[in-house]
Protein backbone atom coordinates (compact mmCIF):
# COMPACT_ATOMS: atom_id res chain seq x y z
CA UNK A 1 0.00 0.00 0.00
CA UNK A 2 2.76 2.20 1.10
CA UNK A 3 4.52 1.77 -2.63
CA UNK A 4 1.58 2.76 -4.08
CA UNK A 5 1.00 5.52 -2.42
CA UNK A 6 4.35 7.06 -2.91
CA UNK A 7 4.02 6.08 -6.76
CA UNK A 8 0.62 7.86 -7.18
CA UNK A 9 0.77 10.79 -4.78
CA UNK A 10 -2.31 12.95 -4.37
CA UNK A 11 -0.98 16.13 -4.97
CA UNK A 12 -3.59 16.88 -8.02
CA UNK A 13 -6.74 16.20 -5.10
CA UNK A 14 -5.04 18.28 -2.54
CA UNK A 15 -3.87 21.26 -5.01
CA UNK A 16 -7.89 21.14 -5.97
CA UNK A 17 -8.85 21.54 -2.59
CA UNK A 18 -6.06 24.41 -1.89
CA UNK A 19 -7.49 26.08 -5.00
CA UNK A 20 -10.91 25.58 -4.50
CA UNK A 21 -11.93 25.06 -0.85
CA UNK A 22 -9.84 27.31 0.96
CA UNK A 23 -8.81 29.79 -1.11
CA UNK A 24 -12.45 30.27 -1.85
CA UNK A 25 -13.66 30.49 1.79
CA UNK A 26 -10.73 33.29 2.42
CA UNK A 27 -12.23 34.96 0.03
CA UNK A 28 -15.34 35.15 0.17
CA UNK A 29 -15.09 35.98 3.63
CA UNK A 30 -12.63 39.24 2.87
CA UNK A 31 -15.34 40.22 0.64
CA UNK A 32 -18.65 40.14 2.63
CA UNK A 33 -15.92 42.43 5.00
CA UNK A 34 -14.80 44.61 2.18
CA UNK A 35 -11.43 44.43 3.65
CA UNK A 36 -10.57 46.42 0.14
CA UNK A 37 -12.74 49.18 1.00
CA UNK A 38 -11.14 49.33 5.04
CA UNK A 39 -7.96 49.55 3.76
CA UNK A 40 -8.71 52.29 1.43
CA UNK A 41 -10.01 53.97 4.10
CA UNK A 42 -7.27 54.21 5.39
CA UNK A 43 -7.19 51.09 7.70
CA UNK A 44 -4.13 49.56 6.55
CA UNK A 45 -3.04 47.12 9.74
CA UNK A 46 -4.76 44.23 11.29
CA UNK A 47 -4.74 46.48 14.28
CA UNK A 48 -6.37 49.27 12.75
CA UNK A 49 -8.98 47.40 11.07
CA UNK A 50 -9.63 45.22 14.27
CA UNK A 51 -10.31 48.05 16.04
CA UNK A 52 -12.18 50.69 14.11
CA UNK A 53 -14.23 47.57 13.08
CA UNK A 54 -14.10 45.92 16.38
CA UNK A 55 -13.20 42.41 14.73
CA UNK A 56 -11.36 39.96 16.45
CA UNK A 57 -7.33 40.69 16.32
CA UNK A 58 -5.77 37.39 15.35
CA UNK A 59 -8.20 36.35 12.63
CA UNK A 60 -7.82 39.58 11.12
CA UNK A 61 -3.64 39.25 11.02
CA UNK A 62 -4.55 35.96 9.47
CA UNK A 63 -6.88 37.38 6.81
CA UNK A 64 -4.57 40.11 5.88
CA UNK A 65 -2.01 37.87 5.78
CA UNK A 66 -3.54 35.33 3.58
CA UNK A 67 -5.16 38.01 1.07
CA UNK A 68 -1.00 39.00 0.57
CA UNK A 69 0.05 35.64 0.11
CA UNK A 70 -2.66 35.28 -2.73
CA UNK A 71 -1.16 38.83 -3.79
CA UNK A 72 -5.18 40.60 -3.21
CA UNK A 73 -3.28 42.65 -1.16
CA UNK A 74 0.74 43.78 -0.75
CA UNK A 75 2.67 44.72 2.64
CA UNK A 76 5.20 46.93 3.18
CA UNK A 77 6.52 48.13 6.16
CA UNK A 78 4.00 46.19 8.29
CA UNK A 79 0.97 47.89 6.54
CA UNK A 80 -1.04 46.70 3.93
CA UNK A 81 -1.53 48.15 0.47
CA UNK A 82 -4.28 47.91 -2.16
CA UNK A 83 -2.99 46.12 -5.87
CA UNK A 84 -4.00 47.54 -8.82
CA UNK A 85 -6.03 44.84 -9.72
CA UNK A 86 -7.72 45.13 -6.32
CA UNK A 87 -8.21 48.71 -6.62
CA UNK A 88 -9.97 48.43 -9.87
CA UNK A 89 -12.35 45.48 -9.37
CA UNK A 90 -12.58 45.15 -5.47
CA UNK A 91 -13.31 48.54 -4.06
CA UNK A 92 -17.22 48.94 -3.75
CA UNK A 93 -17.59 51.90 -4.74
CA UNK A 94 -15.94 51.96 -8.03
CA UNK A 95 -18.18 51.31 -11.33
CA UNK A 96 -15.94 48.29 -12.31
CA UNK A 97 -16.30 46.83 -8.94
CA UNK A 98 -16.92 42.97 -9.17
CA UNK A 99 -17.37 42.00 -5.63
CA UNK A 100 -21.46 41.81 -5.91
CA UNK A 101 -20.84 39.19 -9.01
CA UNK A 102 -18.12 37.05 -7.24
CA UNK A 103 -20.17 37.01 -4.09
CA UNK A 104 -23.53 35.65 -5.81
CA UNK A 105 -21.53 32.91 -7.49
CA UNK A 106 -19.74 31.34 -4.67
CA UNK A 107 -23.66 30.32 -3.87
CA UNK A 108 -23.66 29.05 -7.66
CA UNK A 109 -24.18 25.41 -6.54
CA UNK A 110 -26.88 26.47 -3.74
CA UNK A 111 -24.17 26.02 -0.92
CA UNK A 112 -23.90 21.93 -1.82
CA UNK A 113 -27.07 20.85 -3.20
CA UNK A 114 -25.51 20.27 -6.81
CA UNK A 115 -25.41 16.26 -6.00
CA UNK A 116 -29.04 16.04 -5.00
CA UNK A 117 -29.93 18.07 -8.11
CA UNK A 118 -28.15 15.63 -10.22
CA UNK A 119 -29.54 13.22 -8.36
CA UNK A 120 -33.19 14.77 -9.22
CA UNK A 121 -32.82 16.29 -12.67
CA UNK A 122 -34.48 19.47 -10.46
CA UNK A 123 -32.68 22.85 -11.81
CA UNK A 124 -31.96 25.43 -11.88
CA UNK A 125 -30.09 25.29 -8.07
CA UNK A 126 -30.41 29.15 -7.07
CA UNK A 127 -31.43 31.49 -10.09
CA UNK A 128 -32.14 30.92 -13.89
CA UNK A 129 -29.36 32.85 -15.13
CA UNK A 130 -31.76 33.85 -17.89
CA UNK A 131 -33.87 35.93 -16.27
CA UNK A 132 -33.60 39.45 -16.11
CA UNK A 133 -33.44 39.93 -12.40
CA UNK A 134 -29.63 38.77 -13.15
CA UNK A 135 -28.86 42.22 -14.86
CA UNK A 136 -26.47 43.22 -11.89
CA UNK A 137 -24.89 39.95 -12.33
CA UNK A 138 -24.35 40.04 -15.96
CA UNK A 139 -23.12 43.31 -15.74
CA UNK A 140 -20.29 42.83 -13.51
CA UNK A 141 -18.97 40.24 -15.35
CA UNK A 142 -18.71 42.87 -18.11
CA UNK A 143 -16.63 44.79 -16.23
CA UNK A 144 -13.47 42.95 -17.29
CA UNK A 145 -13.38 43.62 -20.65
CA UNK A 146 -13.91 47.10 -20.98
CA UNK A 147 -10.94 48.49 -18.74
CA UNK A 148 -9.03 48.73 -21.78
CA UNK A 149 -10.60 49.37 -25.32
CA UNK A 150 -7.90 49.55 -26.88
CA UNK A 151 -6.92 45.99 -25.78
CA UNK A 152 -10.43 44.42 -26.17
CA UNK A 153 -10.79 45.63 -29.79
CA UNK A 154 -7.83 44.13 -30.96
CA UNK A 155 -8.64 40.63 -29.74
CA UNK A 156 -12.37 41.28 -30.56
CA UNK A 157 -11.13 41.50 -34.34
CA UNK A 158 -10.15 37.86 -34.55
CA UNK A 159 -13.32 36.05 -34.57
CA UNK A 160 -14.70 37.79 -37.68
CA UNK A 161 -11.41 37.07 -39.77
CA UNK A 162 -12.15 33.51 -38.52
CA UNK A 163 -15.75 33.51 -39.83
CA UNK A 164 -14.73 34.88 -43.39
CA UNK A 165 -18.01 37.26 -43.40
CA UNK A 166 -18.48 38.88 -46.88
CA UNK A 167 -19.28 42.74 -46.53
CA UNK A 168 -20.88 44.69 -48.73
CA UNK A 169 -22.06 48.53 -48.27
CA UNK A 170 -25.04 48.94 -46.20
CA UNK A 171 -24.33 45.61 -44.36
CA UNK A 172 -27.52 45.51 -41.46
CA UNK A 173 -26.24 43.47 -38.36
CA UNK A 174 -28.48 42.09 -35.94
CA UNK A 175 -26.56 41.34 -31.89
CA UNK A 176 -29.17 39.42 -29.83
CA UNK A 177 -28.21 39.33 -25.99
CA UNK A 178 -25.85 41.89 -26.87
CA UNK A 179 -24.00 42.76 -23.55
CA UNK A 180 -21.86 45.26 -24.32
CA UNK A 181 -21.83 44.36 -27.66
CA UNK A 182 -18.44 44.57 -28.37
CA UNK A 183 -17.62 42.17 -31.25
CA UNK A 184 -20.58 43.85 -33.03
CA UNK A 185 -19.62 47.05 -31.65
CA UNK A 186 -15.91 46.84 -33.22
CA UNK A 187 -17.11 45.55 -36.72
CA UNK A 188 -19.00 48.72 -37.24
CA UNK A 189 -16.07 50.84 -36.35
CA UNK A 190 -14.22 49.15 -39.22
CA UNK A 191 -17.28 49.57 -41.49
CA UNK A 192 -18.77 53.03 -41.34
CA UNK A 193 -21.77 52.38 -43.58
CA UNK A 194 -22.87 49.42 -41.58
CA UNK A 195 -25.59 49.40 -38.92
CA UNK A 196 -26.09 47.87 -35.48
CA UNK A 197 -29.19 46.91 -33.93
CA UNK A 198 -28.77 45.64 -30.04
CA UNK A 199 -30.80 43.32 -28.44
CA UNK A 200 -30.64 43.02 -24.56
CA UNK A 201 -32.11 44.26 -21.49
CA UNK A 202 -32.48 47.83 -20.82
CA UNK A 203 -29.65 48.24 -18.06
CA UNK A 204 -27.18 46.39 -20.40
CA UNK A 205 -28.38 48.01 -23.69
CA UNK A 206 -27.14 51.37 -22.03
CA UNK A 207 -23.50 49.54 -21.56
CA UNK A 208 -23.50 48.91 -24.90
CA UNK A 209 -24.46 52.36 -25.80
CA UNK A 210 -21.58 53.44 -23.59
CA UNK A 211 -19.35 51.50 -24.94
CA UNK A 212 -20.27 52.22 -29.04
CA UNK A 213 -19.77 56.22 -27.84
CA UNK A 214 -16.31 55.20 -26.91
CA UNK A 215 -15.64 53.43 -30.29
CA UNK A 216 -16.98 56.61 -31.92
CA UNK A 217 -20.05 54.84 -33.93
CA UNK A 218 -23.42 56.24 -32.10
CA UNK A 219 -25.06 57.26 -35.14
CA UNK A 220 -24.32 53.40 -36.75
CA UNK A 221 -25.99 51.82 -33.50
CA UNK A 222 -29.86 51.19 -33.09
CA UNK A 223 -31.45 49.63 -30.49
CA UNK A 224 -33.81 47.56 -29.32
CA UNK A 225 -35.07 46.81 -25.53
CA UNK A 226 -36.11 43.36 -24.25
CA UNK A 227 -35.29 39.75 -23.97
CA UNK A 228 -34.79 37.51 -26.97
CA UNK A 229 -38.14 35.55 -26.87
CA UNK A 230 -40.13 38.91 -26.38
CA UNK A 231 -38.51 41.13 -28.67
CA UNK A 232 -40.65 41.13 -32.42
CA UNK A 233 -37.13 41.09 -34.66
CA UNK A 234 -39.35 40.96 -37.69
CA UNK A 235 -38.61 39.56 -41.22
CA UNK A 236 -36.20 39.53 -43.94
CA UNK A 237 -34.62 42.56 -42.00
CA UNK A 238 -31.17 41.72 -41.10
CA UNK A 239 -28.16 40.46 -43.19
CA UNK A 240 -26.01 39.15 -40.42
CA UNK A 241 -27.17 37.83 -36.68
CA UNK A 242 -24.84 37.62 -34.16
CA UNK A 243 -25.30 35.50 -30.72
CA UNK A 244 -22.40 35.84 -28.75
CA UNK A 245 -22.60 33.19 -24.95
CA UNK A 246 -25.95 32.43 -24.33
CA UNK A 247 -26.96 29.49 -26.40
CA UNK A 248 -25.78 26.86 -23.58
CA UNK A 249 -28.36 28.49 -20.97
CA UNK A 250 -31.04 26.87 -23.28
CA UNK A 251 -32.35 23.29 -23.68
CA UNK A 252 -32.21 22.13 -27.46
CA UNK A 253 -35.78 22.81 -28.18
CA UNK A 254 -35.44 26.31 -27.05
CA UNK A 255 -32.27 26.78 -29.08
CA UNK A 256 -34.59 25.85 -32.36
CA UNK A 257 -37.33 27.93 -31.77
CA UNK A 258 -34.51 31.10 -30.85
CA UNK A 259 -32.87 29.90 -34.52
CA UNK A 260 -36.21 29.65 -36.52
CA UNK A 261 -36.78 33.03 -34.92
CA UNK A 262 -33.46 33.96 -36.17
CA UNK A 263 -34.01 32.62 -39.49
CA UNK A 264 -37.20 34.55 -40.71
CA UNK A 265 -35.71 37.56 -39.42
CA UNK A 266 -32.44 37.29 -41.47
CA UNK A 267 -32.72 37.96 -45.34
CA UNK A 268 -31.52 35.14 -48.32
CA UNK A 269 -28.11 33.85 -48.06
CA UNK A 270 -28.46 35.85 -44.45
CA UNK A 271 -25.65 34.59 -42.18
CA UNK A 272 -26.27 33.86 -38.51
CA UNK A 273 -22.84 33.70 -36.06
CA UNK A 274 -23.07 32.34 -33.17
CA UNK A 275 -20.20 32.14 -30.78
CA UNK A 276 -20.71 29.28 -28.79
CA UNK A 277 -19.18 27.62 -25.39
CA UNK A 278 -18.46 24.01 -26.62
CA UNK A 279 -18.40 20.45 -25.22
CA UNK A 280 -15.39 19.94 -28.01
CA UNK A 281 -13.42 22.50 -25.91
CA UNK A 282 -13.41 22.94 -22.02
CA UNK A 283 -13.09 25.72 -20.01
CA UNK A 284 -11.16 24.70 -16.58
CA UNK A 285 -12.43 28.11 -15.43
CA UNK A 286 -16.03 27.54 -16.36
CA UNK A 287 -17.27 24.20 -15.98
CA UNK A 288 -19.93 22.58 -18.06
CA UNK A 289 -22.10 22.01 -15.08
CA UNK A 290 -22.23 26.04 -14.27
CA UNK A 291 -24.91 25.81 -17.19
CA UNK A 292 -26.54 22.94 -15.54
CA UNK A 293 -26.75 24.38 -11.95
CA UNK A 294 -27.87 28.04 -13.38
CA UNK A 295 -30.42 27.24 -16.35
CA UNK A 296 -33.47 25.03 -16.83
CA UNK A 297 -32.26 23.06 -19.62
CA UNK A 298 -28.89 24.56 -20.55
CA UNK A 299 -25.26 22.53 -21.72
CA UNK A 300 -22.33 22.73 -23.43
CA UNK A 301 -22.84 21.39 -26.59
CA UNK A 302 -21.48 19.80 -29.63
CA UNK A 303 -21.07 20.94 -32.77
CA UNK A 304 -23.00 17.97 -34.00
CA UNK A 305 -26.07 18.80 -31.77
CA UNK A 306 -25.69 22.54 -32.63
CA UNK A 307 -25.96 21.31 -36.60
CA UNK A 308 -29.04 19.59 -35.79
CA UNK A 309 -30.57 22.63 -33.90
CA UNK A 310 -29.44 24.95 -36.85
CA UNK A 311 -30.96 22.63 -39.71
CA UNK A 312 -34.27 21.82 -37.96
CA UNK A 313 -34.62 25.85 -37.99
CA UNK A 314 -34.00 26.00 -41.72
CA UNK A 315 -30.56 26.60 -41.72
CA UNK A 316 -28.06 25.26 -44.29
CA UNK A 317 -24.21 25.42 -44.64
CA UNK A 318 -23.61 24.92 -40.77
CA UNK A 319 -19.40 25.65 -40.57
CA UNK A 320 -17.66 24.52 -37.29
CA UNK A 321 -15.46 27.95 -37.51
CA UNK A 322 -11.76 27.06 -35.84
CA UNK A 323 -12.76 25.69 -32.09
CA UNK A 324 -15.51 27.92 -31.30
CA UNK A 325 -17.66 29.86 -33.60
CA UNK A 326 -20.12 28.28 -35.31
CA UNK A 327 -21.48 30.20 -39.18
CA UNK A 328 -24.76 29.28 -40.67
CA UNK A 329 -26.68 30.36 -43.99
CA UNK A 330 -30.22 30.80 -44.48
CA UNK A 331 -31.13 29.37 -48.36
Amino acid sequence: MMNRDKKYPPSRIIDTMDEYIYKTAILRAALQMKVWDKVAQGMNTAEKMAADEGWDLQGTRMLLRDLCHFKLLKIRKGKVFLTKETECYLLSDKPTYMGKFLLNEYHWEGEGQLAETIRTGKRPIRYDAGDQDMVDVWLAMYVPDLTDTADFVERMNGLWKQLDIQFHTGLRVLDIACGPAPRTLVLAQQHPDMQVTLLDWERIVQIALDFAHRLGVDQQVKTMVGDLWSAEIGSNQFDLVYMGNITHFFSPEENTQIFRKVNRALVPSGILAINAIRQEYPLPQDPELRYYALSKGGAAYTFAEYQTMLEQAGFTQVQDVARQPIKAVKP
